[in-house]
């Protein structure tokens, strides 16, 4: 199911790459092989000989089967509900197909939460195969050693699993012996260094379909033949140079002598661990490829709608494989439209035209009671809170107060002494950075509404037109709670090349106690996570190159995120229904007790994935902000 693959390249796949790894397998050499259950339908359907024999196989002693789900899926991005029938109905396809349910299983694309793995357990896995490097660049503090042998993973609420390390290094030196790029010398030699007395190494986890074939992703790929071969004689070569090859199961079985640590793998600045380089990061199947923030939205729609409903086996078959992280990269252009036709008729199905719709752009009040463009600010007033909105600039948050203490709003330019932080710091604006262009956001002079007249709220907005983008704006005030709410639109005329960061909050000093700082978030869980940072650094937000604009970033599956101390706390909320948002977190801290503590949702990111098109876009959401007291 490899993205860049188009249907009819599927059978020459399972030819040139299937058929020699059964090969392998029926010679006796010793390995284990992972497939999805959309993998297993499609070998079924299009070579089931090789389905038999794969029965077979992992049926011997020297082969072991791992599952992953019945979709490639990227959990943490995804609701708790979607995650565990995805591993439900992967395990029922595993039953039916092999005749076996597997006892391990990988975490898809290596990206990894705590919460959304607990899916793997809930369906009756035992451990899980992920990747070493990034979990141990978070963690420092392990001894290196921990990478030799099977240990235990913190799945949080008390569960536990044992862990299988997969290794990206030797996963990518193995690809550059077989693509030719190494001998057999150098890559033994190089191996070697890697000697323990006891203990394994995973050395190679990753895709077969990229051996004798190419999916041509990129200028420079080009078929080669012969690799195959290439990894026969590796293995040979390892089976008689080293202690030989064994299972992930029996790495479990053998060394839990050695009392396996728990450990958590996630941290504080990287929530979400994903495989490789850092240009392999939660964005990448969130917020590029050829749309993912309209496709998640769109999903997020319909994984709601089933809840209400009766969904059928094949929809919620439909609903995981537009799920899947193929989607969402390099998907081959036949196969996108099919994609888009699944979609159509799931939504058909489950979904009335107005919840399909979000083009409703009229954030501008009918009734313009107060025309305020002769003033700076514009106050809307309860007994517990306070709106101070700013017209030179585009209706943006100067200041919240609740019980007048000031949470969140404007910090100026001259605050930090720090020069690369001098700038203002604005809350509740739209920025939008095309690719080597001047920045856009509706950071200008406004004229705006307010309504004091209806229901429970106090309401002001604005609309502008510039340059082709189009930026509304609506507040609402509770008059009794402590909360606001901030609606927002941005109309584009068409998908380019830039990033949509749609709303940034400035959370202000004041009350805060920084070495008590925590964030909250869902990540594909039933629960929040829960992550302390007090005084230390955080910057989601961080570019890695031209062509990489973020790092990292947050799933919040449940639209929720929790900003707080051990006294207080802001709960920020949207609908992933209504706009698949990923927040950013940036965390700065300074001299003297200052720093800068922001919330950035983005929209719209960039990698090596992203496709431009001619189709319009519209960034439409409501985020609605709570202040609480622990």
């Amino acid at each position: 199911m490899f993205s860049a693959l188009s249907e009819e390249e599927r059978v020459v796949v399972l030819d040139r790459c299937m058929e020699p790894l059964l090969n392998l397998g029926e010679d006796g050499f010793i390995f284990a092989i992972q497939m999805s259950g959309v993998s297993l339908e499609q070998l079924e359907r299009l070579r089931p000989k090789q389905l038999d024999r794969l029965k077979k196989l992992i049926g011997q002693s020297n082969c072991e089967f791992i599952g992953n789900g019945y979709s490639q899926i990227i959990q943490p991005l995804i609701p708790w509900e979607v995650n565990l029938k995805n591993q439900e109905i992967g395990m029922k396809c595993y039953e039916e197909m092999l005749g076996m349910r597997p006892k391990i299983a990988i975490v898809n694309e290596m990206a990894f939460s705590a919460s959304s793995s607990r899916s793997f357990c809930e369906v009756g896995y035992e451990g899980l195969v992920m990747e070493w490097n990034n979990p141990y660049k978070a963690h420092p503090e392990w001894d290196s050693s921990f990478r030799y042998f099977s240990q235990k993973v913190d799945l949080g609420q008390g569960d536990e699993t044992d862990l299988v390390w997969g290794d990206t290094i030797l996963t990518q030196t193995f690809q550059r012996y077989v693509h030719g790029e190494l001998e057999l010398e150098e890559y033994m030699n190089g191996l070697s260094k890697y000697n323990h007395k006891e203990g394994a190494l995973c050395l190679y986890s990753s895709d077969a379909e990229v051996f004798d074939y190419r999916p041509r992703r990129y200028g420079n790929e080009g078929n080669r033949e012969g690799e195959w071969l290439r990894i026969r004689k590796l293995i040979e070569s390892i089976q008689s140079e080293t202690s030989g090859l064994t299972l992930p199961s029996k790495i479990v079985q053998d060394f839990k002598k050695n009392k396996p640590n728990l450990l958590k793998l996630e941290s504080y600045w990287q929530p979400i661990t994903v495989k490789k380089q850092d240009k392999y990061n939660i964005n990448r199947w969130a917020l590029t490829g050829r749309d993912d923030f309209s496709l998640n939205t769109k999903c997020h729609r319909l994984a709601r709608a089933f809840k209400s409903g009766k969904p059928t086996l094949q929809d919620w078959k439909t609903l995981c494989f537009l799920w899947s992280s193929d989607l969402r990269t390099h998907i081959e252009e036949n196969r996108w439209i099919d994609a888009q036709g699944k979609m159509e008729e799931l939504e058909s199905k489950w979904l009335n035209k107005s919840t399909k719709s979000s083009k409703n752009s009229n954030l501008i009040s009918e009734k313009r009671l107060s025309n305020t463009n002769k003033e700076r600010f514009i106050e809307l007033k309860t007994p517990n809170q306070a709106l101070k909105l700013d017209l030179k600039k585009g209706l943006s948050l100067r200041e919240w107060s609740v019980n007048e203490n000031s949470l969140l709003g404007t910090i100026p330019h001259g605050y930090f002494e720090d020069i690369s932080l001098a700038a203002d710091y604005f809350s509740c604006h739209s920025v939008i950075e095309p690719q080597g262009e001047h920045k856009i956001t509706d950071l200008v002079d406004v004229e705006a509404w307010v309504d004091d007249e209806k229901d429970d709220f106090i309401y002001a907005g604005m609309q502008f037109d510039n340059n082709g983008y189009s930026f509304g704006k609506k507040y609402s005030i509770h008059r009794k709670r402590k909360e606001f709410s901030v609606e927002q639109i941005i109309e584009i005329s068409n998908r380019n090349k830039s990033l949509n960061r749609s709303c940034h909050f400035t959370i202000l000093p004041g009350i805060w106690e920084e070495s008590s700082f925590y964030y909250e978030t869902a990540l594909g869980g039933n629960r929040l996570e829960h992550f302390n940072f007090g005084n230390k650094t955080i910057d989601h937000t961080q570019n890695l190159n031209q062509l990489v604009s973020a790092k990292h970033g947050l799933g919040v599956t449940n639209g929720e995120i929790r900003i707080g101390d051990s006294k207080n706390f802001l709960t920020f909320t949207h609908d992933p229904c209504e706009a698949a948002l990923v927040p950013h977190l940036q965390y700065l801290p300074k001299k003297n007790g200052l720093y800068l503590l922001r919330l950035i949702y983005s929209a719209q990111e960039l990698d090596e994935t992203f496709k431009v098109s001619s189709a319009p876009q519209i960034i439409k959401h409501k985020i609605t902000v709570n202040a609480e007291n622990d």
